[in-house]
């Protein structure tokens, strides 16, 4: 994931690639406030209307062959019947605890970088919604966040609730400007506190494993929801578990949540409109039987509901 983001930092000099290391921020050179000046200064220029810069954030192709071949697709009129189209940008506590300084110390240590690692991912999305609004359907940029997993480990003590949220309202905030929803997908449990205060417009959570972890913040969700917040339940699995479930179970399981949620004082209505059906999680590392699998069942789980009325 990591060379997919950092391109721009290494054209700018502040990252630096070495053959028998990764990549890393090397805060010693000796032209480092030269390097760190004119990515402010870049940054400004873009947040002052000179949006042809935003190119400059753009995914390197090496990196990132998927989203062109999406976009590729999407030149050629595929997806007609799309009511939306999604893009997926890494988060900053993800990014940051990969990347680390010339010492091997994680670069969300260290303030500046992590301010630079924040401004390079809501720039980089809000690349990609411009790459992704040519094609007149509205957009969505999930942040991709499985580093707050790591929230609230004794190793990652110094984590802090409050930046968390701000640095991901950065990012939010960049992509609403852009005229884009945005979204976050955490693959686990975490302090679900953080993204339910925060301005993302879609939560989506692994409802297969981590259902009850998200059922403890209620007061929380409440708000969520009546901002009009919409939970992207993860309810089909992205294991080889997948061939032992059916629709009818998992729609069961669905209902046995709703049930849970409404019992804490959740608004039924709000939970049966406010509501997608998606995978648990991504499926690039999973075999194609898995991962056809996965999206056969995401589907049919969906249009029994709809046929329902659930939602």
């Amino acid at each position: 994931m990591i060379n997919q983001y950092i391109a721009p930092l290494v054209k700018i000099g502040l990252v630096v690639t070495q053959p028998d290391r990764s990549p890393f921020f090397d805060t010693n050179r000796a032209d480092w406030v030269d390097r760190v000046t004119e990515f402010y200064s870049l940054y400004l220029r873009i947040l002052e209307g000179e949006h042809a810069l935003l190119d400059f954030f753009a995914f390197p192709r090496k990196a990132t062959k998927g989203f062109y071949a999406f976009v590729d697709e999407l030149a050629k009129g595929g997806f007609p019947k799309a009511n939306y189209i999604k893009g997926q940008i890494t988060g900053p506590v993800t990014l940051g605890l990969q990347l680390n300084d010339q010492y091997l110390k994680a670069a969300y240590y260290d303030a500046l970088l992590r301010d630079i690692i924040v401004k390079t991912i809501a720039l980089q999305a809000c690349w990609q919604a411009k790459i992704l609004s040519q094609y007149e359907v509205p957009v969505i940029i999930f942040i991709d966040e499985p580093g707050l997993s790591a929230y609230g480990q004794s190793s990652y003590i110094t984590l802090k609730k409050e930046e968390i949220t701000g640095e991901l309202n950065t990012i939010i905030d960049s992509l609403h400007m852009a005229g884009a929803h945005a979204g976050i997908h955490i693959c686990a449990g975490t302090d679900w506190s953080m993204i339910l205060e925060s301005k993302v417009d879609i939560l989506n959570f692994d409802a297969f494993e981590y259902f009850t972890s998200l059922s403890l913040y209620i007061d929380e969700l409440i708000h969520f929801m009546q901002r009009d917040g919409i939970l992207a339940w993860g309810l089909v699995p992205t294991s080889d578990k997948i061939f032992n479930l059916t629709a009818n179970k998992l729609i069961k399981s669905f209902n046995q949540h709703l049930d849970v949620l409404v019992k804490k004082s959740l608004i039924i209505e709000n939970l049966l409109s406010q509501v997608i059906i998606t995978p648990s999680c991504g499926i690039g590392s999973v075999a194609i039987d898995t991962g056809e699998k996965v999206y056969q069942l995401t589907r049919n789980v969906s249009m029994q509901l709809r046929n329902k009325h659930i939602y």
